[in-house]
């Protein structure tokens, strides 16, 4: 595969979009949210159960099942090491399920990513020895990206945090407009990447579908069955499903572009994910809505 197209003011464009994603979600999350899980631990256990080691290890057997190349194997791990994107709030929300568990869920899996992204991915890569070859080619560690962790997710949390925390009203109109501007400005820059890379996207468009629809629907599957298995109610369940289904990509293509010089099968698969996870989640949650029906107490029926 050759070279994507980028330019150095890429980096810090996405870089800042990611970072005004995270502090609009920040701006949005209460106490309540983390004493939730306190209080009622066992679902939003099982959606990080299946987060953070489910899907990364179910995707590392994926790579080693499937001949692709090595940019393309890095990229789905990546992926699949990355917490779940603030956009599957809404899409449980349309659902019509637990939008509080898919908020709860959100927030610590993007805290605790800090830490755990890089050492699942180096991890998992490891196992690979296709992906592994790729990661040591381009000299990259878990220090690496746990620096561009702290810069485009912990700090902006760290800031929404204290907001929300000494100017509640400030936080308040922040979170409305962020909540539009950084999702439209994320879409903006995916397509322009898209479009100055169009042939290659064209090119191995049938491979990409493939891939990402294929690893796309593990992660579903992966939230749905767990799910399941731990006997969740029917919102609980489309929460979880939302929340292993739609990783935060645009935290992946950040990555990429940072730390893998926008290397071209892992900016590919991000940059894919990215757009096909928005159809796949509200797909879902339209089935869902009208399909999963459930009694009074909130079991599935």
């Amino acid at each position: 595969m050759s070279e994507i197209y980028y330019d150095a003011s890429q980096q810090w464009v996405l870089n800042l979009t990611l970072a005004l994603m995270v502090l609009g979600l920040a701006l949005d999350i209460r106490p309540k949210d983390f004493l939730r899980v306190v209080e009622t631990p066992k679902a939003p256990m099982i959606g990080l159960f299946a987060q953070f080691l489910l899907l990364p290890a179910f995707t590392c057997l994926l790579t080693l099942l499937v001949d692709l190349p090595a940019g393309v194997e890095l990229g789905m791990i990546l992926v699949a090491a990355c917490p779940g994107g603030a956009l599957s709030n809404f899409i449980t929300h349309l659902s019509g399920g637990n939008t509080a568990l898919s908020i709860s869920i959100t927030a610590i899996s993007s805290t605790v990513a800090v830490v755990m992204l890089p050492i699942n991915f180096v991890f998992w890569a490891g196992l690979n020895p296709v992906a592994n070859a790729l990661l040591l080619e381009v000299n990259v560690n878990g220090m690496d990206i746990l620096q561009s962790l702290l810069i485009v997710l912990a700090a902006p949390l760290l800031l929404g945090f204290a907001i929300q925390h000494y100017f509640p009203k400030l936080a308040v109109k922040l979170h409305q407009i962020l909540k539009y501007i950084s999702l439209v400005a994320l879409v903006a820059f995916i397509f322009i990447a898209v479009y100055r890379n169009q042939d290659h996207f064209l090119a191995h468009f049938n491979m990409l579908f493939l891939v990402v629809l294929a690893h796309n629907g593990l992660a579903l599957a992966t939230g749905y069955f767990s799910a399941s298995a731990a006997k969740l109610n029917t919102a609980d369940k489309k929460a979880v499903t939302l929340e292993v289904g739609m990783q935060n990509s645009s935290l992946a293509i950040a990555i990429v572009f940072t730390q893998f010089n926008a290397e071209y099968g892992m900016a590919l698969i991000s940059a894919f994910w990215g757009t096909w996870h928005i159809v796949s989640g509200g797909t879902f949650a339209m089935v869902a809505r009208f399909h999963m029906n459930k009694n009074k107490n909130g079991e599935a029926l």
